[in-house]
């Protein structure tokens, strides 16, 4: 489980730098193209596919809930991989956090599945 310093930092360098519906779901529409690297519905694709083909570079997966309630958890991706499918059908909504290759993958309520490339944030730009 991470600390809550631990999930507030994470969240700074992953979903917090997108745009966030009211119900706090990305908001895809508002994301642009280049940063969005497939959007399927859950029903087509394995998760553990989308992790592996998307994540290459993982050694650990951090894990935000729809809560904090429920704490973040980092998981080592040996272990996360095999439980996919569990966590899936327990968890209706997530997001699942890959620092090394700056990619989120969102599991929404709605069936879909999408990853994409962190953006940049701003003071992380270099100056010209």
């Amino acid at each position: 489980m991470l600390s809550l310093d631990q999930h507030l930092q994470c969240e700074r360098e992953s979903i917090s730098r997108y745009p966030r519906n009211s119900d706090g779901a990305i908001e895809w529409a508002a994301v642009t193209d280049d940063l969005i690297l497939c959007s399927v519905d859950s029903d087509s694709v394995e998760l553990s596919t989308v992790i592996q083909r998307f994540t290459p570079k993982a050694s650990s997966l951090i894990f935000f809930w729809e809560s904090l309630a429920v704490p973040s958890v980092k998981m080592e991706i040996e272990s996360a991989t095999p439980r996919l499918l569990d966590i899936t059908e327990s968890v209706p909504e997530f997001w699942i956090y890959s620092p090394r290759d700056q990619t989120v993958v969102e599991i929404s309520f709605s069936g879909g599945v999408t990853a994409a490339r962190v953006p940049v944030a701003a003071d992380d730009q270099i100056p010209l």
